[in-house]
């Protein structure tokens, strides 16, 4: 009402006719009510779509990405778990590869996962299984990786390639290398250098 003079209200109401603002906090009559319309709305909803649709390539790079390290990252764990376990227990240890996935021909394919095992009792340690959707390879045909009673890998100069199926993620291959000493390392790509 503060807005209005008293003199246009009193006028108004005097004269029988019904003031444009009822006394009180009420809102104008006849103005547009505050907030978006269907026409912004609709817009908005375009540019979010439109805007998803181009970061959907680079976010399936990202999930590609993110499979491959995990991956890796829970092989060097187990492969650690195998290493201190044999040196604690003074007994042979082994990364061997789960086999219980259809279509496993090739005893170097780890797609499936993997398990850490006591050789002696066959006790598993650790089980890791993968979904096969992406491809782990082991440089060995044994399908297992052992470890020595002093904790040392038995297979050195061996290698475990992990990369996604499709070709125009290649480049998001990672290899973990494990030398001639026992030490292991990793690096982008499909090789060891």
């Amino acid at each position: 009402m503060s807005s209005i003079p008293r003199v246009v209200f009193r006028h108004c109401t005097d004269r029988g006719q019904v003031p444009l603002r009822p006394p009180g906090p009420h809102r104008w009559v006849g103005l547009p009510a505050p907030g978006f319309s269907l026409a912004e709305c609709l817009c908005a909803v375009a540019l979010v779509a439109t805007l998803s649709l181009l970061a959907l390539p680079s976010l399936e790079s990202m999930a590609q990405r993110a499979r491959v390290d995990m991956t890796r990252d829970r092989w060097l764990s187990d492969l650690d778990l195998a290493r201190s376990w044999s040196a604690r227990h003074g007994a042979v240890s082994a990364l061997t590869r789960r086999t219980d996935c259809p279509g496993l021909a090739d005893a170097r394919d780890w797609r499936c996962g993997w398990q850490v095992i006591a050789t002696h009792s066959n006790e598993v340690l650790s089980d890791t299984p993968l979904p096969g959707d992406i491809a782990v390879v082991f440089s060995t045909s044994t399908g297992e990786l052992r470890m020595a009673a002093s904790g040392d890998p038995m297979s050195a100069g061996a290698s475990l390639r992990i990369k996604p199926w499709r070709a125009e993620w290649v480049s998001l291959a990672t290899t973990i290398c494990l030398n001639i000493a026992g030490r292991v390392h990793w690096q982008p790509g499909e090789g060891c250098s």
